[in-house]
């Protein structure tokens, strides 16, 4: 028993033995439970440090980045339009200026979708803007802002702001007005949507026209409207140089209103008339039909506000060519005023035959016959005697073939032909010497005859008087640019005008008179005139048929004139020789300038029957 306790004993003490080492913790030494904090420390603190500067980087570039774009909604640079010049008359009447009228802009940001249909019908009511074009602007969130329509109505913009709705923005904007309407259109010219010149003096002064646009950086509210309280750096505009023209609204308005009667009346394609002071160059007035209206130049065709026919367009002269032959030939000494050709009626020249106008002869004829006659053989014959030389050198004298520099954009350089050409011969001297075989402007032909009336001197064209920057203004002066005869030619080929306006005269006057012989073309005065029928090229070597251009090329007065003037009628179409047409639209124009010049009339240049001042 004994010995079974004992043994029993030993092995419970065994398995307490056991059972206590199995339960004793694990323990570590503090010097090796230090190194392991001390390492897991470092690492945290290296992650730590790592994470905070990528943090703080990131923070920085994310933070700049809003900043910028927060910096650019708010604080933006606007531009501030310079207002266009003014351009006036001669007598400061404004024939063009810029007004500032309201335009819509849609946010589409701030536009309600959900009632953004029913926005686009009223505003469609409003402006006549279709429907589905303004929902697609008001849908068009990629944009901050969509313009709708320019240039609103007074009336009409009130209706819009009265609408209230968030994200309609009226602005003002500067808009191109022509009080004038149509007057002196193709002269003044237009301006497009982009305010820039196309045309006219609008095109050839556009860039002093313009300016220089301003700018102001500013921060701007939801409508991009300046913050008037925040700081701001404005760069002003420059506004335009003011123009004043040459032309006088009168003398504009009489030879419109005569033009469109004598084209409306003939039923012609069209007409020009220039009226130029012969002593300074000045262009009185300029006109063109069919014209245009500036205010609303998208309505017509291109060609009819983009050129002016007036220096734009280059026709034979016909028969006003006669002028220039005689004046040349007497300044050359090629002729004398006495000198006689015969003319049969048609000659013949290297295979061609060359004839009048009407086919009949005239017989011996002198110069002052030629242009009273207008004999084609008698001007060609006189050519002739010019040379070749001498002619075509006179033609560069009287600025024939090259550009007269006037104001007006898109003059052209006419067409001429010289012994140089590859395609010239002798018988383009003989068809120049009365008119055919050049191109001319009519701006051209009234300058050669302006040089006429002022004693050979040649003057420069213009049509600006004076650019004015507020009160600082250059004044155009008058400028001789040759003297392509003397004065006493001047005077001789006056002399024999006078008797070719009053061959003329009966075209106005047989009918009240019963007189069919010579009388004055303007009672009252002496005045110089020459017609001219010029044929029209078919653009294939020959002539279309039936269709004529008529002119008429003269001086008002005829000593110390006060007016150079041309007419000219496109295909009129019930007159082929044009005669019926030009000479009294001619006749009216000079009655009427002479009588608003206050030219006082001599009662001895009166036959019976005539009236001063009537017709």
């Amino acid at each position: 028993m004994a010995a079974r306790t004992t043994r029993s004993t030993v092995v419970g003490r065994v398995s307490a033995r056991r059972a206590a080492q199995e339960h004793r913790p694990v323990t570590i030494s503090r010097w090796r439970l230090n190194v392991i904090l001390l390492l897991a420390t470092l690492m945290i603190a290296r992650v730590a440090v790592h994470l905070g500067s990528l943090q703080t980087g990131q923070v920085k570039v994310e933070g700049h980045t809003l900043a910028e774009m927060a910096r650019a909604e708010i604080h933006q640079q606007l531009a501030i339009p310079s207002p266009r010049g003014v351009i006036r008359d001669s007598k400061g009447n404004v024939l063009a200026l810029d007004v500032d009228l309201q335009s819509l802009y849609v946010a589409p940001g701030q536009i309600d979708q959900k009632t953004a249909p029913r926005l686009a019908l009223t505003l469609s009511a409003l402006l006549g803007v279709p429907s589905p074009d303004i929902l697609a602007a008001m849908q068009n969130t990629a944009l901050y802002q969509v313009r709708i329509k320019r240039w609103l109505e007074p009336e009409i913009a009130d209706r819009v702001a009265a609408l209230n709705e968030p994200g309609l923005l009226l602005q003002y904007e500067p808009r191109r007005v022509y009080p004038q309407g149509t007057l002196a259109a193709h002269a003044i010219g237009a301006v497009n949507f982009e305010n820039v010149g196309i045309s006219g003096v609008e095109g050839y002064y556009d860039t002093l026209l313009r300016g220089s646009t301003g700018t102001i950086t500013a921060e701007v509210d939801s409508q991009r409207n300046p913050i008037w309280i925040a700081p701001q750096e404005i760069q002003p505009a420059s506004p335009g140089v003011d123009l004043q023209l040459t032309l006088d609204s009168m003398v504009q308005h009489i030879i419109e209103t005569e033009l469109k009667k004598a084209v409306d009346e003939h039923n012609a394609d069209g007409g020009t008339v220039i009226v130029m002071d012969p002593r300074t160059g000045a262009i009185r007035g300029m006109a063109s039909y069919p014209t245009y209206d500036p205010n609303r130049y998208f309505e017509y065709p291109a060609e009819m506000y983009n050129l002016n026919p007036a220096v734009s367009t280059q026709y034979e002269p016909g028969s006003t060519f006669k002028i220039f032959t005689v004046a040349v030939g007497l300044q050359a000494r090629a002729f004398t005023a006495d000198t006689v050709v015969d003319d049969p009626g048609s000659v013949y020249r290297y295979g061609w035959s060359l004839s009048n106008w009407n086919g009949g002869g005239n017989g011996p004829v002198n110069p002052e016959k030629i242009l009273y006659y207008s004999s084609n053989v008698g001007a060609l014959q006189l050519a002739e005697l010019i040379g070749p030389e001498k002619f075509y050198a006179a033609l560069e004298a009287f600025g024939f073939g090259k550009p007269t520099g006037i104001e007006i954009a898109g003059e052209a350089a006419g067409t001429v032909r010289t012994p140089n050409a590859p395609d010239w011969s002798p018988l383009i001297l003989n068809t120049n010497g009365y008119g055919q075989g050049i191109a001319v402007t009519p701006l051209q032909l009234v300058r050669m005859v302006a040089a006429i009336g002022n004693d050979g001197k040649l003057m420069r064209p213009y049509i600006v008087e004076r650019r004015c920057r507020g009160n600082d203004c250059i004044i155009t002066q008058p400028r001789q640019v040759g003297q392509p005869i003397e004065p006493g030619v001047a005077w001789t080929v006056r002399r024999m005008l006078v008797k070719s306006a009053n061959h003329y005269a009966p075209v106005v006057w047989a009918s009240t008179t019963g007189n069919y012989g010579d009388t004055w073309l303007v009672p009252g005065y002496e005045v110089c005139a020459k017609t001219g029928t010029s044929s029209i090229p078919d653009g294939r070597g020959g002539y279309v048929q039936d269709a004529t251009i008529g002119s008429v090329a003269g001086l008002a007065p005829a000593e110390h004139a006060r007016y150079a003037i041309l007419v000219k009628v496109d295909r009129p179409r019930d007159d082929y020789w044009a005669v019926r047409t030009a000479i009294p639209l001619y006749q009216s124009i000079a009655t009427q300038l002479l009588r608003y010049e206050r030219v006082a009339p001599d009662m001895g240049l009166v036959d019976p029957g005539q009236t001063v001042g009537g017709q």
